[in-house]
């Protein structure tokens, strides 16, 4: 339905007339008929309340604004005195929770004088409020539709694009863009409006709306766009100098496997250097191809410096992991001889004969980690032999013991 047809309907039609109330002064309400009165005064209130609003809204666009100040204020003035005793019949009733005593108040607040919006009592009842409301309405509707924007049906829409304008100006000249398209809209609005023509009100606004509707969203992107990139860019600078110490420490790591680990992993450690840090991301910059540039060139560097981690964490865990299990080893090879000292076996000559080949490999540089695997299960076997602890056809433990230190000695790492 278009904007005009819109206008008229809403003028011409008629509000909902107010509920009756139930009773009357001398003849209190039943509690059921009270309860669907309340609901009934809901729903009424609500349509008349949201009128009352809109009304004001096209009165405060029409060419005379100050002709319709009194009646919209007389208009909410009762809509607020009988929101007010609304409020009041809604605590008497108490979710139905009432006895005689109370249904007589709640038909004195049905059928007494309404409270003025300073709370003085006013010359209406609750009914005769509601139908004076009413009908006050329904006449404001009808003066306003001869207005040309106020009656054209548009007319909050005309206020609502006037705003979104003003967004869209301000938000281009902050991203630094060009606002000459957008003070064209506003001129062209205006002109429409100043002349009257009802016709051309509605044609402009639902050209306009679109308009300004996809430029809004346009710069709310591009604004995301500019953010999101500035971001990705400082989240790079910091990821490429976090990879580039990573790189050092892991050609480090690499070394000292090498230098301790017999058949260390044959695995080059890549450098971040090749790559190089990120393309600088130019702020100054306001066409929005060139952001979208600049963000497809980070996307594509984020991309290369990821896979340089990748290579990077896989050797870091590849040159890591030899040093690791030999340090299980020496940790696992202490705690069975502290528990052989604990048990009287520090001198036993069986556990020392496979003790010594066991720590000597371990300590030696570099260290055959695989061999050491094999003497110190031999070792492990041998001691849980000795204390009693199992059968000689149980399998050693797990290498997972976390306890370091031998009783029998143990060196600094080689």
């Amino acid at each position: 339905m278009s904007g005009a047809t819109t206008g008229a309907v809403t003028a011409g039609t008629a509000s909902t007339k107010p509920p009756v109330p139930p009773g009357d002064l001398t003849r209190p309400p039943t509690a059921p008929a009270t309860q669907t009165f309340l609901a009934a005064l809901d729903v009424w209130l609500v349509a008349l309340t949201s009128r009352v609003d809109r009304l004001d809204a096209d009165a405060q666009l029409s060419d005379e604004p100050t002709r319709y100040t009194g009646e919209v204020t007389l208009a909410m003035s009762l809509v607020h005195s009988i929101s007010s005793r609304r409020d009041e019949l809604v605590s008497a009733w108490d979710s139905g929770r009432v006895d005689a005593d109370v249904l007589a108040r709640i038909a004195v607040l049905l059928w007494g004088r309404l409270p003025d919006p300073l709370g003085a009592p006013s010359a209406f009842s609750l009914s005769e409020a509601g139908t004076l409301a009413t009908a006050l309405v329904d006449r404001l509707a009808v003066e306003l539709a001869t207005d040309p924007l106020a009656g054209s049906g548009v007319a909050g829409r005309v206020s609502a694009l006037r705003g979104a304008i003003v967004r869209c100006v301000a938000h281009a000249r902050a991203l630094g863009m060009s606002t000459t398209d957008l003070e064209g809209s506003a001129a062209f609005l205006e002109a429409a409006v100043v002349s009257k023509d009802r016709v051309r009100i509605v044609a402009a606004v639902g050209a306009l709306e679109a308009e300004i509707g996809a430029a809004e969203r346009d710069l709310i992107k591009e604004t995301g766009l500019r953010a999101g990139t500035a971001r990705l860019n400082a989240e790079l600078v910091r990821e490429y100098a976090d990879l580039d110490a990573q790189c050092v420490a892991v050609v480090a790591l690499a070394d000292r496997c090498r230098s301790r680990i017999t058949h260390a992993p044959k695995l080059a450690v890549p450098s971040v250097t090749v790559i190089g840090p990120p393309p600088e991301v130019v702020t100054e910059i306001s066409a929005p191809n060139d952001w979208a540039a600049a963000r497809s060139t980070l996307d594509q560097y984020a991309a290369r410096l990821h896979r340089v981690k990748a290579a990077v964490d896989q050797a870091e865990t590849a040159f890591g992991a030899p040093l690791a299990a030999r340090d299980d080893l020496r940790g696992l090879l202490g705690a069975y001889a502290t528990r052989a000292a604990r048990s009287g076996l520090a001198e036993d000559p069986g556990l020392t004969e496979r003790y010594r080949p066991a720590h000597d490999t371990l300590w030696q540089a570099p260290c055959d980690v695989d061999a050491a695997a094999l003497l110190v299960e031999e070792y492990l076997r041998a001691v849980r032999r000795a204390v009693g602890a199992d059968a000689s056809d149980i399998p050693a433990p797990a290498i997972d013991v976390d306890v370091v230190g031998s009783p029998q000695g143990q060196e600094g790492d080689s």
